[in-house]
């Protein structure tokens, strides 16, 4: 119930951000200057960090792998702290079948690593810009299961299919590519038929669940 309700909220806070940044288009006297537009997005932040902090995060750890066992690291450079701008159960695109998701801020032009070893099975780098579709490259591990890694740059995948990767290898470059408003990495680990996501923990973090609103810093490196 709390997630329907500040849902609600974040939509109809963001459609009245959009139709004053459209009035302001249509009419500019109706906004004499900008201070109102970013008064507006200020808002819509708030109400988002809001969101992120008090309704999202893991339902039960107990679901977790414990991260002493795990086989994965963080997806870039050993050493990089970064940010989570959304974890697990968050908004609208980390819910149902990408419930286990991580959003991790990095830059456009980020290398990101292979959180796990594995084989290429898919690679889509050939979209620019935000919009329907993304970049992404998937890579099966020994387990069947399958990572996600999304939002990746124009051309940014440094492997292709079938291509034997390491744990800590170069993948891709990050980017800004689809449905995003902000520069990251999307990962997520899928079962086979990718119809639904796992929860999984990684070994470089501490209690093994990255969560929304933290950094972390990867220890992730080549191992073979």
């Amino acid at each position: 119930m709390t997630y329907i309700l500040l849902a609600l909220v974040f939509f109809s806070t963001l459609i009245a951000g959009v139709l004053i940044c459209l009035l302001s288009i249509i009419r500019p006297r109706f906004l004499d200057s900008k201070r109102r537009v970013i008064k507006v997005y200020t808002a819509w932040l708030l109400i988002y960090g809001f969101f992120i902090i008090f309704a999202t995060g893991p339902s039960d750890l107990k679901f977790y792998p414990p991260p002493e066992s795990s086989p994965y690291k963080l997806p870039w450079e050993s050493g990089v702290k970064r940010f989570v701008s959304q974890g697990n159960r968050s908004f609208t695109s980390h819910r149902g079948d990408h419930q286990y998701a991580w959003d991790f801020w990095m830059t456009v032009g980020t290398k990101v690593l292979a959180a796990r070893e594995g084989r290429v099975v898919e690679v889509e780098d050939h979209f620019d810009g935000i919009g329907f579709y993304g970049n992404y490259v998937k890579i099966q591990h020994s387990d069947g299961t399958r990572a996600f890694y999304a939002h990746i740059q124009y051309k940014g995948a440094v492997v292709r299919v079938g291509d034997s990767v390491f744990q800590g290898q170069l993948i891709a470059y990050s980017g800004m590519v689809g449905q995003t408003i902000n520069p990251h990495l999307h990962f997520v680990v899928l079962n086979g038929d990718e119809t639904k996501s796992l929860p999984i923990s990684f070994s470089d973090v501490a209690g093994g669940v990255p969560l929304a609103g933290h950094f972390y810093v990867s220890k992730n490196s080549v191992h073979y």
